[in-house]
């Protein structure tokens, strides 16, 4: 039982440490000894054994004189130059006998290690080695460094009589030369270095050991979420003083890797755009714009892995854990192996789409100085809208890509939709969730008051006719503040509270004018719009008109930099690459065949083959809508009443048949020499005839 479970190790009791002589020996591994030397202790193990076979189990004693007899009969059978001596032969012997469970490991030789004594003096070394720690805690100490603190060691006070102790007769001291200073230098194991230099966290983290973890239930069990700045500068088509590089917010299935949804803003780490993100990813997802194009990934997902982001933490994550319902778990900060999945997706994303596209900004500043200027890296050359496209085709072709880290073991390569649709048995049914849970997460809250055109904030102004329920009430006061709240995702929602009817909540529009600069703006692009107007125009903006107007404005970095740019060229780049999508996946699409009698019947007619349409399927991305196809089955109600289901390729059976088969061509090319039309011949008494049988027609006589 012990062997079994690895409870057993030998142990060399001759074997000594290869530093100074300790009482414990030193374990070694039978797996650990070279070649060579294995060979050398099998050999001396066949010298101990036809010893103790030559012993009869105690009967004969082993003198001198039949130790060298079987010794010498074993070497000539074997063929060995030479006899081993007598002494060695009892040496082996007695290790043989000593080590019954390893004793080919007993047997192997001892192989110096070298001279273990240092040359100096011990008060030497120790003050070299503090000079060499010293100098690896520098940012950049060398053995120069060593080299220089080692002699202002030597001039202390306190080393005076070590000086007259190390020297030579010739007058010189017994000092390290500088290659030794160098040699001792590099000595410390890689662990000391990275502590001494950069800290025991940086140390722990490049030197440490990771297991792999076992995957989740479900895909809808842990979903992994994290940002990354975008290797791409981009501006905002639609707020022009909106540029710079993005930040790509993604959530990602631990368990098969799909993309559930993801958010490109300007905002770092911010709490709106996570909400945004959540949002796609709780919702189905509207895929009409990308004709072929399936994403089909969403659903109401149980726990999110948090590290030291500033978005997942604060009160605003928990409440949101609180009221979506799913769990947050804990990680350490600064692990990338925490996260390991979204990780790897961001650096499959930055070299398959940013480092392709115009604008790139490359992974660092300095790969990006090995391109020309004319290639124009690092500047806003496409539109976040058009960014935003790119990476939605990306994820399209990325769930239909195998990936690593989502097989059956962690090196084996599984392709995500596969994996996504085995798991949609085990996926919990969503909950349909009320759109007013982002609104009272995200939104954000004021306190204003009502007057004569609504509720004002930011220079935006909200109304409804609803509102005179708090005016009218005996309560009211002017100047009486009441709580608003803004959805930050989009500006033309707005609620106020009741306070004289807590059940009651008034959804507010935008009025007039800002109905139009309000549709679909963020709160973030708001604010930068006032900013970026405050800037142009040396003033706080008094009417909507003036926001709008810079809002079309373009700052004067972003003209210079429009003027290179080539937006024709990157929209038939996205029109290319869409089409090319679009291809792959009609050509991999599964195909349902419409089950139909009347279709099945008859024989194939090869000349004119009937082709319905596919099977009509629900839309995943709009369950509302249907696709075009044929339907299940016909249904239809008779004069009494009855609902009748018909085969659906009945009627198109049916004018098949009626058109009949057309007439087919020869196969082949076939060339026919065509005869030259000769004209007739027509004779006067021709004419006449034909003219008296058209009278005679109309009732003429001759």
């Amino acid at each position: 039982m012990l062997e079994r479970e690895w409870r057993l190790v030998p142990i060399n009791s001759a074997a000594k440490r290869e530093i100074a002589p300790t009482e414990r020996p030193k374990v070694r591994s039978y797996l650990s000894i070279p070649r060579e030397r294995r060979a050398e202790a099998i050999k001396r193990w066949w010298y101990a054994r036809k010893l103790v076979l030559a012993r009869e189990g105690g009967k004969v004693r082993l003198t001198k004189k039949l130790i060298l007899e079987v010794a010498a009969n074993h070497a000539r059978e074997k063929g060995h130059e030479k006899t081993p001596c007598y002494n060695s032969l009892r040496i082996w012997l007695k290790k043989y006998e000593a080590n019954p469970f390893n004793r080919i490991l007993a047997l192997v030789s001892e192989h110096s290690s070298g001279n273990p004594i240092r040359k100096f003096d011990p008060r030497i070394e120790d003050i070299l080695d503090d000079c060499v720690q010293w100098a690896w805690e520098l940012p950049a100490g060398t053995a120069l460094n060593v080299e220089s603190q080692f002699k202002l060691e030597l001039a202390k006070r306190e080393n005076r009589q070590l000086l007259k102790e190390i020297e030579l007769p010739d007058g010189t001291l017994n000092v390290p030369s500088f290659r030794t200073i160098e040699r001792r230098f590099a000595a410390p194991d890689n662990y000391s270095k990275d502590l001494w230099r950069y800290g025991i966290e940086a140390a722990r983290r490049k030197h440490t050991f990771y297991t792999h973890r076992d995957l989740p239930d479900h895909s809808l069990s842990v979903v992994e979420v994290d940002y990354t700045t975008a290797d791409i500068c981009v501006y905002d088509a639609e707020n022009m003083c909106l540029f710079g590089r993005p930040s790509v917010l993604f959530f990602v299935s631990k368990k098969s890797g799909c993309i559930l949804g993801f958010a490109v803003h300007f905002d770092n780490q911010s709490y709106e755009a996570f909400l945004y993100g959540l949002r796609m990813a709780l919702y189905p997802k509207d895929m009409s714009r990308f004709p072929g194009a399936e994403w089909a990934q969403y659903g109401d997902f149980m726990a999110i892995p948090s590290d030291n982001a500033t978005f997942l933490r604060g009160e605003d994550i928990k409440r949101a854990s609180e009221e979506i319902g799913f769990e947050i778990i804990e990680t350490l900060p600064g692990e990338p192996t925490g996260k390991g999945l979204v990780e790897r997706m961001f650096r499959t994303l930055n070299t398959q789409v940013f480092h392709l596209l115009p604008g790139t900004t490359m992974s660092n500043v300095e790969r990006r100085r090995l391109f020309d200027d004319a290639k124009g890296l690092g500047l806003p050359m496409i539109s976040l809208q058009q960014l935003e496209d790119f990476i939605t085709l990306w994820i399209v072709e990325y769930h239909r890509t195998p990936r690593r880290g989502i097989g059956l073991t962690p090196r084996l390569k599984a392709i995500p939709q596969d994996v996504w649709d085995a798991d949609l048995k085990n996926m919990p049914p969503r909950d349909p969730i009320d759109p007013e849970i982002f609104v009272s997460l995200g939104g954000h809250r004021r306190k204003v008051t009502i007057q004569n055109d609504g509720v004002t904030y930011k220079h935006l102004t909200w109304y409804s006719e609803d509102l005179l329920e708090i005016t009218a009430h005996p309560n009211h006061k002017p100047g009486t503040e009441y709580e608003l709240t803004v959805d930050p995702s989009d500006l033309s929602n707005a609620f106020i509270t009741n306070p004289y009817r807590r059940d009651r909540v008034i959804r507010l529009r935008p009025n007039g004018r800002c109905a139009k600069y309000a549709d679909g703006l963020r709160l973030f692009v708001h604010r930068k719009i006032i900013e970026h107007h405050n800037k142009v125009f040396k003033r706080k903006p008094i009417t909507i008109e003036s926001l709008e107007l810079a809002r079309r404005t373009l700052p004067d970095e972003l003209s210079k930099l429009l003027d290179k740019k080539k937006l024709q060229r990157t929209a038939q780049a996205l029109a290319k690459f869409q089409s090319q999508v679009t291809r792959k996946l009609k050509r991999s699409a599964i195909v349902n065949v419409v089950e139909s009698e009347a279709a099945s019947a008859d024989h194939l007619d090869f000349a004119a083959p009937f082709s319905p349409g596919p099977a009509r399927t629900k839309s995943p991305n709009r369950p509302g809508r249907g696709r075009d196809g044929t339907p299940a089955a016909l249904v239809s109600q008779t004069a009494d009443g009855e609902i009748v289901e018909r085969d659906p390729l009945e009627d198109a059976v049916a004018e098949h048949k009626r058109r009949g088969t057309p007439r087919t061509e020869p196969s082949g090319p076939v060339s026919v020499a065509v005869a030259p039309v000769e004209a007739p011949l027509i004779t006067e008494a021709d004419r006449r005839a034909a003219l008296r049988e058209r009278l005679a027609k109309k009732g003429f006589d001759e």
